[in-house]
């Protein structure tokens, strides 16, 4: 998180503290558009995860303030969230490095890829192979229950979550 950040969060929370702002809808919508602003004028390339993650944090306030998440709760799937969208980052800045090393590499793997295709294609899939893999039931976020999922969508560059 940039400094600057930090510091409309903690400007607007302190306005909800105060009673300047009631809610922490109200927070969320004071603090949200100065993050996005902040991560444009900075040239931040996905822009996309900063919409999300701004969607998100609505979605989370709209909840607590309706009782059906806690503050803990909320706080514990936001940064559930920014784990997930810092590993994205990363995996960007991986790809986008290998691309800058590799200039040819997309053209390989679509070559690569047309090839398991066609050969995949031309071959009998053999009873049970095709099975779906499942889950495995020892995961470590299994630890906790979360009330009930945010769902995000994506209409044309506008991203909900409710």
């Amino acid at each position: 998180m940039h400094e600057k950040e930090k510091g409309i969060l903690a400007e607007c929370e302190l306005k909800r503290i105060s009673g300047e702002i009631k809610t922490y809808t109200e927070s969320t919508e004071c603090s949200n558009p100065v993050i996005v602003r902040a991560h444009a004028e900075a040239g931040d390339p996905a822009m996309n995860l900063v919409y999300l993650v701004t969607a998100y944090r609505l979605a989370i306030s709209q909840r607590m303030d309706k009782g059906v998440l806690t503050r803990a709760e909320g706080n514990l799937m936001l940064a559930q969230l920014v784990s997930r969208i810092n590993a994205e980052r990363l995996e960007r800045d991986i790809a986008a490095a290998q691309q800058r090393n590799r200039p040819n590499q997309s053209y390989e793997a679509l070559l690569q890829g047309l090839g398991l295709w066609k050969g995949s294609a031309n071959s009998s899939v053999q009873e049970g192979s095709a099975e779906p893999s499942q889950p495995s039931s020892d995961s470590a976020q299994q630890n906790y229950a979360v009330p009930i999922p945010i769902t995000c969508y994506q209409s044309e560059s506008r991203i909900t979550c409710q």
